[in-house]
């Protein structure tokens, strides 16, 4: 069976505003995600590592007014995302789409974006580049599930 895997594409920030493209299957977002009040990057990556490590998390990707979360949950061997929106507030949010993945189809394709998007050359008054310790802390924890699954655990 073949399994659809995420699409994240970033383009280039300007002025605190990063093009941000999302994929799924049949499911598609495009939007402008603002570094206001928190940079995305780095909550996305800060997202990842708790989903390797077992724990149900969340992020928002800021619209200004409003947001896509991005909430990440463990079930069984399997990671589910669900999308929500909101066009004003965080009491006001409505599922938009729910993804049921596995670790190669969700976390991987992500971390994959976010290690190239710190390699990309841009002005960081534009935007920052994703914190080192926590982007080595995400590499840290792929080398390990992926020395692990080449052992044989899974």
């Amino acid at each position: 069976m073949v399994r659809n895997k995420i699409e994240l594409n970033f383009g280039n920030p300007e002025h605190g505003w990063l093009p941000v493209e999302f994929k799924y299957a049949e499911f598609e977002l495009n939007f402008d995600a603002s570094d206001a009040p928190k940079i995305p990057t780095d909550l996305l990556c800060e997202c990842l590592v708790s989903i390797l490590k077992g724990l149900e998390t969340k992020m928002y990707w800021f619209l200004e007014p409003g947001h896509y979360l991005f909430e990440f949950i463990p079930n069984g061997k399997e990671i589910d995302l669900l999308i929500s929106a909101s066009n004003d507030s965080i009491l006001k949010q409505k599922e938009v789409h729910k993804i049921s993945g596995s670790y190669d189809s969700i976390i991987l394709p992500m971390y994959r974006t976010l290690k190239k998007f710190n390699t990309i050359k841009f002005n960081e008054l534009d935007w920052e580049k994703i914190d080192r310790v926590k982007l080595d802390e995400l590499t840290e924890l792929i080398n390990k599930r992926k020395t692990a699954y080449n052992n044989g655990y899974k």
